[in-house]
């Protein structure tokens, strides 16, 4: 078996030119598909993480029919039982209850309806990361009698900056009317318009001085290990009776979704640059061996047998996957990891990006397992892509090939 693989080795570079055509072919093909992978996974997780730590939390709690009826009067039900459990439960790292209700902004140059969240500045701290994305003032850590704390793009809308007023109008409780000024301590950008343009944030404590209560719609919950929060979320839903436990993967399932999407079109994607790579592996090796007949009838004429040939063809196949395959691989976990630390820059697309919740800087990422699943099919195809040639091979009639010019 080694001497055939010396001979395998060696007719592979008779025509050395041919054969680096194949390899770097190979190599550039698995290369840019791994790029690729990374680029499109990192894009997906991005857009996750961002609404996971900036927007939405691990798991969210609401009433049970707060989906279909969003009034104000709807609130979490049993809250102290609710937020004593939340306590208790080691899956919990840390909660924000939440004042919530639809709302109207108006300033001297515009009016937008809103969502208004009446917020524990110190817990929202503990639970998501938007304090991270400020781009001017604090996140309602202010001396101002009514802070308020607006989103980048609802502060051009409005033509707001630092400390300018801004009315918030909502209905409460009791069906009055609420209405006052408040200003600017703080604008944030969490790159999507959809949360930027219509999200502001104010001390809970200062819709309980306008109301005269502040009761709590929903609460934010991060968990110790997120890995475990479908285990988290149906331990919840056991202990908090009345109330509806989400984790984000069931509350926005389409999320989800587009992870397993991303999964199996990643699979995709190696098949079809596989399958294209062998077109081109096969073709080389039917002519390789059209050209070599006469010499592959004299070895058949001097005893080498056709299962000899066969893995020799085999094993000819196998040197282009062995050498193409982990250097295309390799190179492609280097590029990766290169941008996965400094980010694929795509500034150019910025302002459109944000339109729908993607920041300018991608940070690619790829699951180790896809390297070697990669570099595996790639020698599994490669093998298989040597069955064709080497039967064409083994049919040959030596007196025919010896024969032939």
């Amino acid at each position: 078996m080694k001497t055939t693989f010396i001979i395998a080795w060696r007719n592979c570079w008779r025509n050395a030119l041919r054969t680096s055509i194949v390899i770097t072919a190979i190599i550039m093909g698995i290369w840019s598909s791994v790029f690729l992978m990374g680029f499109a996974n990192g894009f997906v997780q991005q857009r996750v993480n961002k609404m996971v730590h900036l927007e939405i939390g691990d798991l969210q709690i609401h009433s049970e029919s707060y989906d279909s009826d969003s009034d104000i009067t709807n609130t979490i039900k049993h809250p102290k039982e609710t937020l004593a459990i939340l306590d208790a439960s080691k899956g919990v790292q840390s909660y924000a209850p939440r004042f919530k209700t639809e709302a109207f902004a108006r300033s001297a140059r515009g009016q937008q309806g809103i969502k208004l969240l009446g917020v524990y500045p110190e817990k929202e701290h503990e639970v998501l990361e938007l304090e991270t994305r400020l781009q001017a003032g604090t996140f309602l850590e202010s001396s101002l009698s009514y802070p308020i704390l607006i989103g980048k793009k609802l502060a051009t809308e409005l033509h707001l900056k630092l400390n300018s007023k801004i009315n918030i109008s909502f209905t409460d409780a009791n069906v009055n009317q609420i209405s006052k000024n408040f200003k600017v301590c703080g604008i944030f950008s969490a790159g999507n318009d959809a949360f930027d343009g219509f999200t502001v944030f104010v001390p809970i404590d200062r819709i309980e001085r306008l109301t005269g209560e502040a009761s709590i719609h929903e609460i934010i919950v991060k968990s110790v290990e997120p890995s475990t929060i479908d285990i988290l979320e149906n331990d919840l839903k056991a202990k908090s009776k009345g109330n509806l436990v989400e984790s984000w993967k069931t509350r926005y399932p389409e999320i989800a979704y587009g992870i397993e999407m991303m999964s199996n079109t990643m699979f995709i994607l190696m098949s079809i640059i596989i399958a294209a790579l062998l077109f081109g592996l096969v073709n080389t090796l039917v002519m390789s061996i059209l050209e070599r007949k006469r010499e592959l009838g004299i070895l058949m004429a001097v005893g080498m047998s056709r299962s000899k040939i066969r893995l020799m063809i085999l094993f000819e196949s196998l040197v282009y996957g062995l050498i193409g395959g982990p250097i295309g691989v390799f190179l492609g976990y280097i590029t990766i990891q290169y941008y996965s630390y400094n980010g694929f820059d795509l500034s150019s697309f910025g302002e459109g990006m944000d339109a729908f919740g993607y920041d300018p800087i991608i940070y690619l990422y790829l699951e180790p397992k896809y390297y070697l699943i990669y570099t595996s099919y790639i020698l599994i195809a490669t093998f298989f892509g040597g069955l064709y040639p080497s039967r064409i091979a083994t049919k040959l009639n030596p007196i025919t090939a010896i024969r032939s010019i």
